[in-house]
Order: structure tokens, then sequence, then C-alpha cells
């Protein structure tokens, strides 16, 4: 068994158990979890019949493991916790986000926002450029899966709606947002991760190509830099998310030797 292997069966397994023992679940959500958790169990099955250099390995079965991962988590979602998002709501204040993003030029902005969404290129890119180096996919999977992990499976202790969603904050101008939201919209589970799996998987993505040429791993870390910019004052995440994302990366990287 490969490291992320093991790292998605007790993902998948612990989300099966907090789904069993949460009592405020309905019913139907407790299902839908728990089939969830077996859509988890059956990319492990067809993982273990594959070779591990194979194609679906190293290329379909994590990133499949990781959408699979997020939905589930999301599913855990039961009421918000006003407490903890007041908590959260106050950093940006004091960090003067709303401020920050109502004077941030348009095109900027507009950076920020495709930055935002640029995540999911990233990680297959970020991916390609660590084989070229020698890192072996199963220590590329390990890490990201295990970071996003983390990030997904505090989502039923720490329950909060994005910013964006509860008034904390006006986004800035950008047309490109438009298409975010859309995006959001259609494949997000529309609450909030503490810590932002955004932020966590772009420092995760540059901290596995850093053996790569300097202008490389420059590139790479003003990409997960402004993609943690861009979920941060476009109201997609708190700045709170994106700090505690950025430590879970780093952690996990250090980690997973």
């Amino acid at each position: 068994m490969e490291r992320w292997q093991a790292a998605t069966a007790v993902f998948f397994g612990y989300v099966a158990v907090v789904a069993v023992l949460s009592r405020g679940l309905p019913p139907r959500r407790r299902l839908n979890v728990l089939a969830g958790a077996a859509g988890g169990a059956l990319v492990l099955a067809v993982s273990f019949a594959l070779p591990g250099d194979s194609l679906a390995n190293v290329w379909l079965l994590p990133p499949a493991a990781l959408l699979i991962g997020y939905w589930t988590s999301g599913l855990l979602f039961v009421a918000p916790m006003p407490r903890a998002e007041r908590a959260l709501a106050r950093i940006d204040e004091v960090l003067a986000i709303d401020a920050i993003a109502a004077r941030t030029p348009q095109p900027i902005a507009e950076v920020l926002e495709l930055a935002y969404v640029g995540v999911y290129p990233l990680i297959p890119i970020a991916l390609f450029l660590a084989l070229r180096e020698g890192v072996t996919a199963d220590r590329f999977w390990t890490v990201i899966l295990l970071t996003d992990y983390v990030c997904f499976g505090m989502l039923p202790w720490i329950q909060t709606r994005p910013p964006r969603a509860v008034g904390f904050g006006t986004p800035w101008r950008s047309a490109w947002r438009t298409v975010n939201m859309r995006v959001v919209d259609a494949s997000s589970v529309q609450v909030n991760t503490f810590p932002s799996g955004h932020a966590a998987e772009a420092i995760a993505a540059a901290l596995l190509v850093s053996g790569s040429p300097a202008p490389v791993v420059v590139l790479m870390v003003l990409a997960a830099a402004a993609i943690s910019a861009g979920a941060v004052f476009g109201r997609y995440h708190y700045a709170a998310d994106a700090i505690a994302g950025w430590a879970v990366a780093v952690a996990v990287y250090l980690v997973v030797l």
C-alpha cells in the first residue's frame, strides 16, 4: 500500500465514523456521506488492482479521491457556528481585509480572481514538474491529499459559511468573478473550510516543485500567493483560513519525506 492510499483509507474511514456518530446529521445526509465513503473505497479498490506507476494511479485516481473527499466532507455540515464566524471575521477586521480589497485596482482584482480558480490546473502542472525533478508520484499525492484531508476533516468541528455569504465584507469589482461564482455554485460544497484547501493545496504544490529551476520555483510561489490572495480578498475565505492552510501544508510537507 502506498502512502497516499493509506491516507485515503484513513480519511474515508474517519468520515464514515463521524457520519455515524453525528447526532445532528439528517438521516438522508448520513446515507449520502456513507455513500461518498464507499465511493472513496471504490477508488482505492481500483487503485490496488493496478500497478503503482500506472497512468490511473499517477494522474487519475488520486485527484478522484480528492474530489470525492471534498464533496463527502461537505455533507457533514449541519449548521453554522456564529461564534466561530465572528472570530474569523474579527481577524479580517484587524487585518483590514475589506479596506485592502476596496482599494485594489480592478486589473489586479481580475488577476487574483483568475488565480483563485487557477488552483485546479496548478496541481497537474505541479505533478508534471515534480516528476521531472525526481519526486515520486506517491510522495506528491501523499502531500497533496493529506494536506487536503486535514482541511476537509476539520469541517465537522468548525462549521462556518464563507464571508461572502454572511455579509462580512463586500467583494471587489471583477468581471472574472462572475465566472468564478458559476464554478463555485456548480462545484463547491457551499460552506467554508478551515483551514482553506485552496491555500493549502497551492502552497503544497509550490513546496513539491522546490527542486525545479529557480524561475519555475518563483513562478509557483507567486501562483500560490495569488491563489491565497484571491481566496481571501475575493471573500471566498477568511484570512485565518488561508494562514491555517499554509501551516498545514508546510507541516505535512516536512513530515512526508
